[in-house]
């Protein structure tokens, strides 16, 4: 169970604790009642408390509980008009359902979990006692007789071991009794439940209980009057996918087989009539008798197991009752056949050591050879692809082409020492030397051959490499390279392929076992569609040109050296320069400015009087004043300034040149950079060859069309897109073409069209999956996110087309009404969405309902290191790819328009959207200048303002990761040259801002924090556990909550107390309904603008439209998402 706090479970088993004592009233007025028409409202009553405990016991995680009051609630709610010998049964079933109930309460008030509720119930007797219920009277419950047979007798009738003999038309045939219940023996199936059940227990607690769910959904749909198909698939569809989730593939496997024919009865290609409804019926009986096998019983499984799968997907092929009825007939024989033969089957013995050896000997050479790997591997992917783009053109490929390069594995594996590669493209090899010398011809049946060798040759180089693309059915590559290889060399001496394959069949016939028509194929998984690689070969002309860049760059690092050198002798210049300045001033200091070394007479000047006359006076009356000490200090810093304006010279030269130099250095270094990135791109060719493997296994319902197939794309990029790409292919094929019914009926071929586009786009890849289908259903995806509780319905009803398309983005929603092995439109559409996220790209969706939907994947071309462009917002610093940068403005507030949705910016006479980073990073101070930054983006041109332009820089960018992986107008990361982090804005996040203001432009007038300590809401619930629980929601929120518990205790304290901000209310309540409240507080003035939000189960589309016809503000699915209900009440309030 989902584990509650010790609070919340008090308030529950409150709840249910009045809940029950509800029941146990109303089971009592039952018990009395003397015909139908007392009885009648006590079943009412008790479906009403039936239906509360489910959904109470559902919130809380207690599903057993859930479930059980769920099948109360459906003997309930047809208040059935019973024959009075089966009243007292009834009655017993239900105190039976009540008893149970009490006792898993108790239990998990006690230890916290509600137990084995479903073993506990099935043991005491009530399930065998509502089954007879049900069998006996079931038009009393709306059911159509017949629908719950009984399992061992039918079963026995419907799946004997002999073939059955046609019967009329719509009857199902009969076939002679086997018993199915009884000793088991070695009966393998039966032994796998048991012992997946004893091995899983706690797996088995949760998981037997959920199938049983669905188990009884089945039986009881199957036997309704108008059976609804697809609930019936979603049950099956959940058993299957819930099977294979905890590893129990046999259920899995058979629940498939079921899900399978229901989808046939969806697309209308069988009916739910006749075989087809009895052997859904015997379907659903047998899982059952699984689950029983799993508990313990002895049952006998494996016959009828294989036998009733193979009779579904028959049916769910499309083959009528005659054709099932052959096959049956003919497979009983050939069955006998076998067993007469038992005695000559040992090749699976003899076969399994050569697949051992094989596969030890591929990987004891990739370990033993790694170096020579390196170089090896590329080179055979090179030719394999070659190959495979030879048989692409079918009739018209090159025979040349096709034996070089089968010649050239060969002479490569044999030089290297792998010799079973070798030996294998030999065989290849002298098939197409015969189809050269014309002793064999191209026809398709020999093209599908030798493409099935190629893939073993992979597989074969796979198993070398010990990469996970070497799948699980690898492990058979010894037989199926012996088999192929048999063929090949067969072809090749001039035999068709027809009489091999009769050869074939007849040695199998011999040997009593199955023929094999054509080389097992596998369907492809992301990494076979994109093979990961460790080494890529380059063109010997483009690693000379990556030296001749080195040697440039040795060069300029030589005369960056010598700049520097430069700048050395300069720092030797001006040391010099400051110790002759340093010198002249303290010689000036010592003669002038120090006293104590001053005396009189000539001590200290060093001049001799002469004739009673200083010399200097003579020196002055001689003009030779000159030379005395200050004009000596005058012209020695006369001459340092010129020694330092010679310094100064040489340092802005010194400069210049460096600067020059760095200049020259980044050009270099980016040009590397560009043809470096280049080494490891290869042509989409190489893709193209197997996404064409892929549409030929579709080629009855789809044509594949690829442009630009020669855009070289990185490998690394390529390997990244192979799990996106491929399931947008699977749901192009699965979903999108849709059915060539509805294909017809539309007026379009039945065969769909997809297309895959690769091109570079400026500085992005562009890889666009496009379909010719129905488009996505935007109502269903609308429906689909209400139901999930991922918006509102005031939140839907506001979005673009646009908007509604990307909900399929979201985790967990889906509008498939089937998922099919290969996809389901929407499901797995977060993950494309989220691995583009990382690559620093995004997925952009184009659909016209009628026309069909084109998905396209934009990836940065440079994912590494990009030239960014750095802007300032407060005091952070974001970048813009410069790819992206149309141009940079700025404008006064005044110049900008008023739009809709706030400023916008005339552009050659387009408006665009103003959105404004200063209001997303919480810049407060008024501005009256925008720098607006306009950007190219796929979707629309947008204008984002900044404070300041910075300057163009190459930068490292990374992925995000975190919290910041959830903001869709970032694209990535960066460190700036001041080394801080700083974002990377994506244009598409931000044009989808634009359409979407609410979620980053608050209100300016109020914060939330004051809208939130100004409200008090009206929460209306019948459920005490809903109440404290959405309370809690709201007080955490910041808002005060007062609780009603139905529509007239809200309505009359809305009468007594009228400051209420907003009402929530659930819809189905005692006394007055939700509708009835609104309606009410809709037509009285005083609160008739009173906000009322609905919170329900509820979420069809007819009960959002009454309740938006009757003055709704919002519509809300249970359970509630706490952050979506803060969000909208936030909003609601905000706008008041």
């Amino acid at each position: 169970m989902t584990t509650a706090n010790n609070e919340l479970l008090r308030f529950f088993f409150e709840d249910v604790a009045d809940t029950m004592s509800g029941i146990d009233e109303r089971l009592h007025y039952l018990k009395s009642a003397r015909n139908h028409e007392e009885a009648a409202p006590q079943m009412e009553a008790l479906g009403v408390l039936a239906h509360r405990l489910r959904g109470t016991a559902g919130l809380y995680g207690f599903p057993q509980m859930a479930q059980l009051a769920s099948v109360a609630e459906r003997l309930l709610m047809p208040r059935p008009r019973l024959n009075p010998e089966l009243q007292g049964t009834y009655t017993e079933v239900m105190e039976d359902i009540a008893a149970a109930l009490r006792g898993a309460i108790k239990q998990a008030e006690a230890t916290g979990r509600e137990g084995n509720l479903g073993l506990t119930f099935a043991q005491s007797g009530a399930a065998q006692k509502m089954s007879e219920l049900l069998r006996t009277q079931p038009g009393a419950f709306h059911l159509a007789r017949g629908h719950l047979r009984g399992q061992t007798a039918d079963l026995d009738t419907a799946l004997g071991s002999a073939g059955p003999e046609p019967a009329a038309a719509g009857t199902p045939a009969q076939a002679p009794a086997t018993a199915i219940q009884g000793q088991v023996g070695g009966d393998r199936l039966s032994q796998q439940l048991h012992d997946f059940a004893r091995d899983n227990a706690e797996v088995w607690e949760y998981f037997a209980p959920e199938v049983q769910e669905h188990l009884d959904a089945l039986q009881l749909g199957l036997g309704a009057a108008e059976p609804d198909v697809a609930a019936l698939f979603r049950s099956a569809h959940t058993i299957k996918g819930s099977s294979y989730m905890v590893g129990l593939q046999p259920l899995g496997d058979f629940a498939h087989r079921m899900e399978d024919l229901l989808g046939a009865v969806r697309d209308g290609r069988q009916e739910l009539a006749g075989p087809a409804a009895d052997t859904l019926e015997l379907a659903s009986d047998l899982i059952g008798q699984m689950l029983q096998a799993a508990g313990g019983q002895n049952v006998a499984l494996d016959e009828p197991v294989d036998r009733l799968a193979t009779r579904l997907q028959l049916l769910a092929g499309g083959h009528d009752w005659t054709e099932v009825v052959a096959r049956e007939t003919q497979r009983a024989a050939a069955q006998q056949a076998q067993q007469a033969q038992q005695a000559a089957q040992v090749l699976p013995t003899e076969t399994a050591q050569p697949v051992s050896n094989l596969h030890s000997e591929l990987a004891a050479f990739g370990r033993e050879n790694a170096e020579v790997l390196e170089y090896f591997a590329p080179e055979v992917h090179e030719h394999l692809d070659a190959l495979r783009a030879q048989l692409e053109r079918a009739d018209a490929a090159d025979i040349n082409e096709l034996f070089r390069s089968a010649h050239t594995i060969k002479g490569s594996a044999y030089m290297v020492g792998l010799q079973p590669l070798g030996d294998f493209a030999h065989r290849l090899e002298d098939l197409f030397g015969a189809v050269r010398d014309g002793a064999q011809a191209l026809s398709s049946p020999v093209l599908e051959t030798i493409d099935h060798a190629v893939d073993v040759l992979a597989r074969m180089l796979a198993l070398t490499q010990d990469q996970d693309t070497a799948a699980p059915q690898d492990t058979a590559v010894a037989q199926d390279a012996a088999q192929l290889g048999e063929r090949l060399q067969l072809l090749a001496l001039g035999r068709s392929l027809d009489s091999i394959l009769e050869s074939e069949r007849a040695a199998a016939e011999t040997a009593g076992t199955a023929p094999a028509e054509t080389a097992p194929q596998a369907a492809p998984s992301s990494a076979a569609l994109l093979a990961a690689r460790t080494s890529v070969r380059v063109d010997t002309r483009r690693l000379e040109n990556l030296m001749d860049q080195v040697g440039d760059l040795v060069v300029s690092r030589a005369r960056l050296e010598q700049a520097l050198s430069q700048f050395a002798a300069l720092q030797g210049a001006l040391d010099q320069s400051q110790a002759r300045f340093s010198r002249t001033v303290r010689d000036f200091e010592e003669r002038y400015l120090n006293p104590d070394m001053v005396s009189a007479g000539t001590a200290d000047t060093g001049r001799a009087a002469v004739l009673g006359t200083d010399l200097s006076e003579q020196f002055d009356e001689l003009e030779f004043d000159t030379y005395n000490d200050l004009n000596i200090l005058a012209r020695s810093m006369t001459e340092l300034a010129a020694d330092f304006s010679e310094v100064r010279s040489r340092f802005e030269q010194g400069l210049r040149a460096l600067q020059e130099e760095s200049e020259d250095l980044g050009k270099l270094t980016r040009r590397l950079r560009l043809d470096l990135s280049r080494t490891s791109r290869v042509p989409f060719s190489g893709t193209a060859s197997r996404l064409r493997r892929w549409a030929r296994e579709r080629e009855d319902r789809l044509r594949l069309t690829i442009e630009g197939e020669s855009t070289e794309v990185d490998t690394a990029v390529l390997q990244q897109l192979a799990e996106p790409l491929l399931h947008l292919l699977n749901n192009a094929a699965s979903h999108g073409i849709a059915s060539p019914e509805v294909r017809r009926a539309a007026g379009k071929p039945e065969l769909g069209q997809v297309t895959v586009r690769v091109g570079e786009v400026g500085n992005f890849l562009e890889v666009t999956v496009e379909d010719d289908g129905q488009g996505l259903d935007h109502g269903a995806i609308r429906v689909r996110a209400l139901e999930k509780g991922l918006r509102s319905a005031q939140e839907l009803d506001g979005m673009s087309p646009a908007d509604i398309a990307r909900l399929i983005l979201l985790p967990g929603l889906s509008t498939a009404q089937t998922v099919s092995a290969e996809a389901g439109r929407g499901v797995g559409m977060d993950v494309v969405a989220s691995t583009l996220r990382q690559m620093g790209g995004d997925l952009l969706i184009q659909t016209e309902p009628g026309q069909g939907t084109a998905f396209t994947m934009r990836i940065p071309t440079n994912q590494r290191i990009t030239d960014l462009l750095t802007c300032r917002v407060g005091e952070s610093e974001v970048a813009f790819s410069v790819g992206t940068v149309r141009v940079l403005l700025e404008h006064r507030a005044g110049e900008l328009l008023s739009g809709e949705g706030g400023p916008e910016l005339l552009l050659d006479g387009e408006r665009l959207p103003v959105i404004d980073l200063r209001r997303i990073w919480g810049v407060e101070e008024p501005s009256d200048t925008y720098s607006l930054v306009v950007l190219n983006s796929v979707t629309g041109d947008v204008a984002v303002r900044v404070d300041a332009f910075g300057e163009i820089d190459e930068a490292a960018v990374g992925a995000l990761g975190g919290v910041l992986a959830q903001l869709d107008y970032l694209s990535g990361t960066a460190i700036s040259a001041g080394g801080q982090p700083m974002p990377i804005i994506d244009p598409a996040g931000v044009a989808r801002l634009a359409r979407r203001r609410e979620a980053w432009l608050r209100p300016e007038s109020r914060s939330a924090a004051e809208i939130r300590r100004a409200a008090r809401v009206l929460l209306v619930d019948d459920s005490l556990s809903v109440r404290r629980l959405v309370s809690r929601m709201l007080e955490r929120g910041g808002y005060e909550v007062v609780t009603a518990n139905d529509g007239q205790e809200a309505l009359d304290l809305l009468q007594l107390d009228t400051r209420f901000d907003l009402v929530i209310s659930d819809l189905e309540m005692p006394r007055m309904n939700g509708y009835e409240l609104l309606s009410a507080l809709r037509g009285r003035p005083a609160t008739a603008a009173l906000p009322l939000v609905v919170m329900t189960t509820r979420a069809g589309e007819k009960h959002q439209r009454l309740a938006f016809q009757l003055g709704a503000n919002d519509y809300f699915s249970k359970p509630v998402d706490e952050a979506l209900l803060l969000r909208r009440l936030g909003s609601m309030l905000g706008d008041a």
